[in-house]
């Protein structure tokens, strides 16, 4: 890789993104910041990296990254990441904010998470996303569903206290298999 190409119509990105540690990783990240120093990229940052991964690449680039894209939501929380990140002064992006990898459907019928979100008059949907923000963490939910982009951003009438950023969910990974208690935390 040694230059970015765009479209005819292209002329900048906003941003763009490393994703997942590999080799060649310096390599190409110092491709992605000779793209922001000729204006064809505005910010450059990465993809499900984590502290060791960080600790190690961080001091070989010139541009920190904007942001560290991973995923978290209550069943994968990283509450030793994002703290880490934030503290460099990235942002940390969340990506499958309502479970992702075939856990969605589980996670939007959690009963601990539905009893919070009925007592705030929320959708299980709306808490995950608050719980997302309380924790710094911006997110970006997909859908193609009028109703629920709506009900997306709808999400700042609310805060879930202490305690309920604390409470403990119960998950079930894989149908019957194993039942682990996970804390909906904030550090």
């Amino acid at each position: 890789m040694q230059e970015i190409f765009f479209v005819p119509y292209l002329t900048q990105a906003d941003l763009l993104l490393l994703h997942h540690p590999g080799e060649n990783d310096v390599k190409a990240y110092k491709v992605m910041e000779k793209a922001v120093k000729q204006g064809k990229v505005r910010s450059i940052g990465l993809s499900n990296w984590y502290i060791e991964e960080l600790q190690e690449f961080l001091p070989q680039v010139t541009i920190t990254p904007a942001l560290v894209q991973n995923e978290i939501h209550p069943y994968y929380q990283e509450n030793d990441v994002i703290p880490y990140i934030q503290s460099l002064g990235i942002v940390v992006q969340g990506w499958y904010p309502f479970g992702g990898r075939g856990y969605t459907k589980e996670m939007l019928s959690n009963k601990t998470i539905a009893k919070i979100a009925k007592a705030h008059k929320k959708s299980v949907a709306q808490v995950i996303l608050r719980w997302n923000l309380q924790k710094g963490v911006v997110v970006i939910p997909g859908s193609s569903n009028p109703d629920h982009i709506q009900e997306n951003t709808e999400i700042y009438d609310f805060k879930l206290s202490p305690k309920e950023m604390k409470h403990r969910i119960e998950v079930t990974r894989g149908g019957s298999v194993a039942v682990e208690s996970v804390s909906i935390s904030e550090r």
